[in-house]
C-alpha cells in the first residue's frame, strides 16, 4: 500500500524561501488538477520529491527511498526486482506534460524531471512573441511575348494536332471519372477486399485482456520485446511480482478478450469479402514475429491490451496512451498537423462520456501486405471505431478524401471522438485524419 504522504505539513510558510514557496503553490494547484485528481499515487510521487527538493534535500533523492517512502514498499526493498519507481516516474512525466499542455498551458513555470533522475526541475516558460504579420504577394506584371507569325500552312498542322490532343485528354478523362467514380462509390470495401483475399492470410488478433488486467493491477507496463521473450514465463513472473499475487496467477491462466473484439471478428467474417479469404483467428499471446511478417492483420486494442501495436509505433502519428497508471487515457500526436492537438483526452463533458478511437490503415513489415490497427481508450472507443468502419453511411465520405490518383483508398490513420451511452458507443465524430505513404 502506497504511504499517503502528504507533504503540506513540512511546508510550513517561513519554512523555506519566498522563491520555494512559489514553486510549492504551483505544485499544490497541479495536485489538484483534473489531470491529477484520479492519480493519487503520481500525485504522491510528485508531492514528495518536489517537497524534498524544496527542503534542499533534493540530492538524496533515489529509487529506493522514493519506493520506501512514496509507495509503501517493505525495508527488503530491492529495485532492480521490483520496477513501480522506474515505470512510475516515466507516467509522471507524461501526466505532467499533459496538465502543461492543457490546464497549466498559461503557468509561468513548468515542471520537468529530467530521465535518469527524480529530482524536479522548476523552469521559466518561454512565451512565443507574436507572429510577424505574413507580407502581402506582389504582382509582378509577367511580359507578354507574341510569337512570330509564319506561313498559314506552318500553323495549320500544329492547331489540329492541338485539337487532336485535347480530344484524347478529353475522352481519356472521362474514362478515369467513370473508373474512379465506381471504385469510390464504396471507399470502405476497398480496405476490406484489400485484407481479405484469397491470396494471402489473413489474422485477426484480438487484445490479450489478460495481459491488460495484469499490468493495471500491478502498475507495471510491458514492452514488446518483453513479450517476445517467453511469453508463459514472463506474464508468471509480472503476475505474482505485486499485489493480489493469486488471484493474478490464476488470471494468467486464462486468455481473456473483449466482447467488442469477438464482436468485430464475427462481423468481418460475415463480410462478403471474407467469402473465399483466408482469414484466422489468433489470440495476441500465440502471435509470432513470423506471422507478423507473412500475413495481412486486423489488430485490435492498445498497446497495454496487444504490444504488437509497439511495433508500427514508428509508422503512425497518433498512438494510444494508455500505459498501466491511474486516470485518464489520451492519444498523443506526434506532429500536430495545422488545426490539431499534441493530445486529445477522453473525458467526462457534464452528464456524457466521451472515449476516443484510432484506426490506421498502414504497410506490413514485408512488401505487399496491409495491416489495420484499431484501438480504444476504452471498450467503447473501440467499439465506437468498428462501428465507424463498417458503417458505410459515416466512413465514406472521410474515406473518399483519401482516394490516389489511382482511384484506391490508400494507407491512412483516423482519431475519433465516441460519445458513449451506459459504456455503449453511440455517436462519431472524426477529430483529425491523414493519409500515409
Amino acid at each position: 500500500m502506497a504511504n499517503h504522504f502528504m507533504p503540506q505539513q513540512e511546508l510550513q510558510p517561513g519554512a523555506i524561501s519566498e522563491v520555494a514557496e512559489e514553486r510549492w503553490k504551483l505544485v499544490k494547484d497541479i495536485l489538484s488538477s483534473r489531470s491529477f485528481a484520479k492519480a493519487p499515487r503520481l500525485s504522491g510521487f510528485l508531492a514528495y520529491i518536489c517537497a524534498e527538493t524544496l527542503c534542499g534535500r533534493g540530492s538524496d533523492l533515489n529509487e529506493r527511498q522514493i519506493g520506501l517512502e512514496v509507495f509503501g514498499r517493505s525495508p527488503d526493498y530491492l529495485p532492480a526486482e521490483d520496477s513501480i519507481v522506474r515505470a512510475s516516474a516515466r507516467l509522471l512525466r507524461n501526466r505532467l506534460e499533459l496538465y502543461f499542455s492543457t490546464e497549466g498551458k498559461d503557468s509561468d513555470w513548468v515542471i520537468f524531471i529530467p530521465k535518469g533522475s527524480y529530482i524536479p526541475t522548476f523552469e521559466s516558460r518561454i512565451r512565443k512573441s507574436e507572429p510577424a504579420s505574413p507580407l502581402l504577394p506582389i504582382d509582378v506584371p509577367q511580359r507578354i511575348v507574341k510569337p512570330a507569325d509564319g506561313p498559314r500552312s506552318q500553323r495549320l498542322p500544329m492547331l489540329v494536332i492541338s485539337m487532336i490532343a485535347a480530344a484524347i485528354a478529353i475522352f481519356a478523362g472521362i474514362l478515369l471519372h467513370r473508373h474512379i467514380g465506381s471504385v469510390t462509390a464504396n471507399p470502405e470495401r476497398q480496405i476490406w477486399s484489400t485484407l481479405l483475399t484469397g491470396r494471402e492470410r489473413t489474422l485477426f488478433v484480438p487484445a490479450d485482456s489478460t495481459l491488460s488486467l495484469i499490468q493495471t493491477a500491478q502498475n507495471v507496463p510491458l514492452t514488446v520485446s518483453e513479450y517476445l521473450g517467453q511469453k508463459p514465463a514472463v506474464l508468471a513472473r509480472l503476475a505474482a511480482s505485486g499485489p493480489y499475487p493469486q488471484a493474478m496467477t490464476n488470471i494468467n491462466d486464462h486468455q481473456y478478450t473483449s466482447i467488442a473484439d469477438l464482436e468485430m471478428a464475427f462481423r468481418v467474417g460475415r463480410l462478403p469479402q471474407a467469402g473465399n479469404a483466408q482469414l484466422e483467428v489468433r489470440y495476441a499471446r500465440d502471435l509470432t514475429l513470423s506471422d507478423i511478417k507473412n500475413s495481412n492483420l486486423i489488430l485490435m486494442g492498445g498497446p497495454r491490451a496487444n504490444p504488437w501495436v509497439q511495433i508500427f509505433a514508428e509508422h503512425v502519428d497518433y498512438s494510444l496512451d494508455d500505459h498501466p497508471a491511474d486516470g485518464l487515457d489520451y492519444v498523443n500526436v506526434r506532429s500536430p498537423q495545422s488545426g490539431e492537438s499534441a493530445r486529445y483526452m477522453a473525458a467526462v463533458k457534464g452528464n456524457q462520456t466521451f472515449s476516443l478511437g484510432v484506426i490506421a490503415f498502414i504497410s506490413g513489415l514485408e512488401g505487399g501486405k496491409h495491416v489495420l490497427m484499431i484501438e480504444g481508450t476504452d471498450m467503447a472507443g473501440t467499439q465506437g471505431a468498428c462501428d465507424f468502419l463498417l458503417d458505410a453511411n459515416a466512413s465514406s465520405a472521410v474515406l473518399s478524401k483519401l482516394i490516389r490518383p489511382d482511384g484506391r483508398v490508400g494507407h491512412f490513420e483516423m482519431l475519433l471522438e465516441t460519445k458513449t451511452v451506459t459504456g455503449n458507443a453511440s455517436e462519431h465524430l472524426v477529430l483529425a485524419y491523414r493519409p500515409l505513404p
